[in-house]
């Protein structure tokens, strides 16, 4: 028994998957970009594991404000001199609220400027932020006056808009800005370079997918003069000596290509085209070996709209015919069947003929399903030819649904 099964490098259905996936990584990368609800915890690596969302990026303010809720704390304390704990909690608790209250509001302003940040984030690194700077300060101002209005912040008016408040929040938002730029700055041109290699790699899958086409069409397009150039030669043949045989065959032939035009040019069709293709190429056949060719198909109904490469029956036939039935004497029966077990697709060609010669398989109609198979499927197509006992050839292709 001869299995063969090869991978394919770049096997037409996986080099398209692959351009897909590339393609929506490509979209993906430049809405990562482009994309609104940004959030500045995103500059740290960990925090870009969750998809955009008006929930996460509340749950992230809330993270946000914490940190700086701490990093705040900790400077009161290391000013303080020997704070108690019930201080350091004091100090932390009235941290917290001023961060988030300054937090939201920056949050609720970036949300409602949104189109105007698409221009700014365009400008230089600087301006940018310096952007961010002055308008943390103004945020900031703003949230202290409203936090002023609540009981136990009365005292915050005393300094809010004095050169000193303003001086130190706009030096806070510069530094903050800063390193917040530098990190973002960072991940652009991160990402860019992503940008590009993805194109590079969609241009070269483009290519080889091209290539792999064009060479799945010079596949099949060799199957089709190899009977055309047989059948004239038989029409031929006939035409004085036995000319409504001749006739009969030309008609035939006709209609064999009636029924090629649908799907010798497409790159698939359903099984129920195919094996009617067959059976009108089987009906020329007949006519050119008469009551010596016997033909049963069976093609149950759950097979029928399934798809494969068209033309990939043809060749399997036509070896039978050639090498089994047609040199025998009395000639015999040639069976094509398709079965489905489970996710996979058997379709059979048996012949009752002389049996598996080792010139068989060296032929230009099996060398083509082979090359065929590998391109489109790679390993998980396979062809084996086998023995028909008591005499024959049973050819077995298995294709995944």
């Amino acid at each position: 028994m001869t299995k063969i099964s090869k991978d394919a490098c770049f096997p037409a259905a996986t080099v398209a998957a692959q351009h897909a996936a590339q393609l929506a990584a490509n979209k993906t990368i430049r809405l990562d970009i482009e994309g609104q609800h940004f959030h500045p915890l995103e500059v740290m690596t960990f925090f870009r594991r969750w998809p955009r969302s008006f929930l996460r990026n509340l749950i992230y303010t809330l993270i946000f404000n914490a940190m700086f809720a701490v990093g705040f704390t900790v400077i009161g304390v290391l000013m303080s001199r020997q704070p108690t704990l019930a201080q350091m909690v004091a100090l932390f608790g009235n941290n917290l609220v001023i961060s988030n209250v300054i937090g939201f509001a920056f949050w609720a302003v970036m949300e409602l400027i949104a189109p105007l940040m698409k221009k700014i984030n365009m400008q230089s690194f600087f301006t940018v932020a310096l952007f961010y700077a002055v308008l943390g300060t103004a945020i900031v101002s703003v949230s202290f006056f409203i936090l002023a209005q609540f009981p136990g912040y009365h005292k915050m008016m005393k300094w809010i808009f004095t050169p000193q408040q303003l001086i130190t929040s706009f030096l806070i938002s510069l530094v903050i800005s800063l390193v917040i730029a530098t990190i973002w700055r960072n991940r652009v041109n991160e990402l860019a370079g992503q940008i590009t290699l993805a194109e590079e790699r969609t241009r070269a899958a483009s290519a080889e997918r091209a290539a792999v086409q064009a060479n799945l069409r010079a596949l099949q397009a060799q199957i089709e003069p190899h009977f055309l150039f047989n059948t004239l030669a038989n029409v031929t043949s006939l035409i004085h000596t036995k000319p409504d045989e001749a006739k009969k065959m030309l008609e035939e032939f006709i209609g064999y290509l009636r029924a090629s035009l649908d799907t010798s040019r497409k790159s698939e069709t359903t099984f129920a085209k195919e094996f009617a293709f067959m059976q009108s190429y089987l009906s020329v056949l007949k006519v050119r070996m008469g009551n010596r060719l016997s033909i049963v198909v069976d093609l149950p109904d759950d097979v029928k709209q399934l798809h494969l490469p068209p033309m990939l029956i043809q060749p399997l036939v036509e070896n039978a015919i050639k090498h089994g039935l047609e040199p025998k004497i009395d000639g015999g029966q040639i069976k094509l069947s398709a079965r489905l077990h489970n996710d996979r697709i058997e379709v059979e060609v048996v012949d009752n003929g002389l049996g598996f010669q080792s010139t068989t398989s060296d032929g230009v109609g099996l060398k083509n399903v082979r090359e065929r198979l590998e391109k489109i499927y790679g390993a998980r197509a396979s062809l084996v030819i086998q023995d028909n006992p008591p005499r024959g050839t049973r050819i077995t292709i298995s294709i995944p649904t």
